[in-house]
């Protein structure tokens, strides 16, 4: 006897649908870009959002790390700070 499996190509996604407004001139800008790049829309966002988050992730690290090397410090101004560690 054969058995045939259905399976629901949903259940094997390892991702989300997020659904977003975006206003028109970025989502032209998205499109223009997508087919420059021969990537989706989804893959466009996804791979700005990732480096962008990864980029804040690296920024949060380095204030840290700012913050815990200037401890002994007295005060200093954040312009100071900038240029002091290259964070401008």
């Amino acid at each position: 006897m054969k058995m045939l499996i259905l399976i629901n190509p949903l259940m094997l996604r390892k991702t989300n649908i997020v659904s977003i407004s975006l206003p028109m001139n970025l989502t032209k800008a998205v499109d223009t870009l997508s087919k420059q790049t021969n990537q989706t829309r989804s893959e466009l966002v996804c791979n700005a959002l990732r480096e962008y988050l990864t980029d804040l992730e690296n920024d949060r690290k380095r204030f840290i790390k700012v913050l815990k090397s200037t401890r002994n410090e007295k005060t200093i101004s954040m312009d100071a700070l900038r240029k002091k560690y290259n964070l401008v």
